[in-house]
């Protein structure tokens, strides 16, 4: 196993041949990345907001989020870029598949990430079959806006529960449209993120970005277990949604557990919001300039001062906690 460092990732070259298949965890094209760092790994993909899309996409496809993210890594050139893409859907998995294979260094993978390994685990999920059914129901005048509303029930997949938005999206669609789509189970496999590091056979990464409606605790979870006995595998820089889904289906504070555990692990707060909440490895950042840069670039809007951690993202505008403190605004620590 390789130390992550940007001089170690910096140094590593594609081989001028495509490297010996290996079948590793029934994954397509099987072959592993030899022990090396990768420089992406992004757990739940939806619809939309992938580093896949960035790379190999569209221009309209292409989202200033990842190319943020993307400013901590060490590659972004889609010939070499190293990443691996992770969800659950089939549907999903299908519809990054043609872009994932204009990028050699790029693994797709269909599984659920948590806490321990699980075969034939049910994921709720939309019926896309279902959908395009009842959209060829309706007057031509209603898809566009059908189809826009459907985006975000497309992204609430979930494992062995309902998503704890659904109710409400459900009861839209039943006054919008007259009824609900349909969701449906199908079997997919649990992988730890031990599961995931062993099958691909990488060490590390530069950015790991989690999008799991409700699962991303259980995920980090699963990061720390492994980590902890691969301690040159933490990731550097980490995004995860922090919109109370975790504490609705695990309980109360939930989502702050995990980030006071990662604290306790080594890691800055950078950031915070009731969006998505960005943690940097403080050991990585002496080894990575293009990190150091990435957490500098935080400045308050306020008082207009940078290295004020954490910082925190309202629609308004990103404040310090100096500030915040300092004016009363509310905060949950």
């Amino acid at each position: 196993r390789i130390s992550w460092t940007e001089e170690s990732m910096l140094r590593w070259q594609p081989p001028r041949e495509m490297p010996q298949a290996t079948r590793c965890g029934g994954l397509r094209d099987g072959w592993d990345f030899g022990g090396w760092p990768v420089n992406f790994v992004q757990i739940g993909l939806g619809t939309n907001t992938t580093f896949i899309q960035n790379l190999a996409g569209t221009w309209d496809e292409w989202t200033d989020t990842i190319d943020w993210l993307s400013k901590a890594t060490s590659e972004t050139r889609p010939a070499c870029f190293r990443g691996v893409a992770v969800e659950p859907v089939e549907d999903l998995v299908k519809q990054h598949q043609p872009q994932a294979a204009k990028l050699p260094w790029v693994r797709l993978v269909q599984a659920a990430i948590g806490e321990v390994d699980q075969y034939g685990a049910n994921i709720n999920a939309l019926s896309l079959k279902a959908c395009d059914e009842f959209a060829a129901e309706m007057p031509l005048a209603r898809r566009e806006k059908f189809a826009w509303d459907l985006m975000c029930l497309r992204n609430m997949s979930t494992i062995g529960c309902d998503h704890p938005e659904l109710d409400g999206y459900n009861e839209y669609f039943v006054k919008t449209y007259g009824r609900a789509p349909s969701f449906r189970q199908s079997p997919v496999d649990v992988w730890s993120y031990g599961r995931l590091a062993r099958s691909l056979n990488f060490a590390g990464c530069e950015v790991l970005m989690i999008d799991a409606e409700g699962q991303d605790a259980q995920i980090l979870r699963s990061v720390i277990t492994h980590c902890r006995t691969h301690p040159y595998e933490w990731p550097g820089l980490i995004q995860f949604e922090t919109m109370g889904h975790c504490d609705r289906l695990e309980g109360a504070s939930v989502e702050w557990a995990v980030i006071h555990s990662l604290e306790a692990h080594g890691y800055l707060l950078v950031g915070y919001s009731y969006r998505d909440t960005h943690l940097a490895c403080k050991e990585a950042m002496e080894g990575s300039e293009r990190l150091r840069q990435w957490v500098s670039s935080w400045v308050c809007d306020h008082c207009r001062r940078g290295q004020r951690f954490p910082y925190v993202s309202t629609e308004s505008g990103i404040y310090c906690k100096r500030c915040i403190d300092d004016h009363n605004w509310s905060w949950e620590r």
